[in-house]
């Protein structure tokens, strides 16, 4: 299962959790209304939604752990719950991902956390292993290739923070994303037959609609005023848990002394540009307006 009590599914075609046989082929989501409680708050869903998916499953969790505020959130849930987790740091050569792996090893450190640290070498990933898995579900990011391979040496169950909650500002309005492109994780674990919890943050559908409640989030759709979103998360955060450090949103693949959001690796530019961008391949996204999220997950 990937989201508690199958809130949440999507399809391939008119197959459940089926595989994109074509790049044309028609993904669909499908929601249930399961909210039969008060909510809490949002860093309290948070912790809920630890403490959930723990009680979900039997076996350990294996967390891919980028350094990124994504998977940092993951990993402060289960310390402050005392729940075990495992925390892998994937390094690339060249120093690739050397900002995120920096920041990964001080939150670490800061945590009393001993993660594994597994050297990836990523350029000769994309020439001989990323076509195979690229072809198996037509995703339309070359970045997040690598972490598929990576799944591979995790024993346990794979912990992905795929995507926080997101909003983006579409024709003068704030609307939250369901999007495609950005559950290919957990749709290629379902391809290879693999359990993972790639989406973390959908796994209860009571994170979502504790994040519109947010004040920071009300006063930004309330604004109809465009700004940096992927910036505001940080400040966002930064008020639940103040030993979050606030700092540039990164895309995982800067080397020092690059500014961010710039691709250091030319291996996964030539695939995005040779395999991906080559071809029209489909990509359904859902935006709903705060209250429309809102009357979609709650009876």
């Amino acid at each position: 299962m990937f989201y508690k009590d199958d809130w949440l599914s999507w399809s391939y075609d008119g197959v459940k959790f089926g595989k994109k046989l074509k790049p044309e082929s028609r993904f669909e989501f499908q929601f249930k209304k399961t909210i039969n409680r008060p909510l809490k708050s949002h860093k309290e869903e948070l912790l809920e939604n630890t403490r959930v998916i723990r009680d979900s499953f039997n076996e350990p969790f294996d967390l891919l752990f980028s350094g990124g505020l994504d998977s940092e959130i993951i990993l402060r849930c289960h310390h402050a719950l005392k729940i075990p987790i495992n925390v892998f740091i994937f390094k690339y050569e060249n120093d690739y991902n050397y900002h995120d792996v920096r920041h990964a090893l001080r939150i670490c450190n800061e945590l009393n956390v001993t993660p594994t640290v597994v050297d990836f070498k990523l350029t000769e990933f994309f020439e001989n292993d990323a076509y195979d898995i690229w072809k198996t579900g037509y995703f339309q990011k070359a970045g997040i290739l690598p972490h598929m391979k990576m799944i591979e040496y995790l024993d346990n169950i794979p912990v992905i923070g795929a995507i926080e909650p997101t909003w983006e500002f579409n024709n003068g309005c704030w609307k939250f994303q369901f999007e495609e492109k950005w559950h290919s994780w957990n749709i290629y674990g379902a391809s290879i037959n693999r359990l993972m919890i790639a989406d973390w943050y959908e796994y209860s559908p009571e994170v979502l609609v504790s994040h519109t409640l947010l004040p920071r989030i009300q006063n930004l759709v309330d604004s109809k005023t465009n700004a940096d979103y992927d910036q505001i998360k940080y400040f966002l955060y930064n008020n639940l848990w103040p030993e979050i450090v606030i700092r540039p949103k990164r895309n995982g693949f800067e080397q020092f002394g690059t500014k961010s959001k710039v691709v250091s690796v030319g291996s996964l530019q030539q695939f995005q540009k040779q395999h991906i961008n080559s071809i029209d391949i489909s990509n359904t996204v859902y935006s709903l307006r705060a209250d429309q999220l809102v009357n979609l997950l709650v009876g």
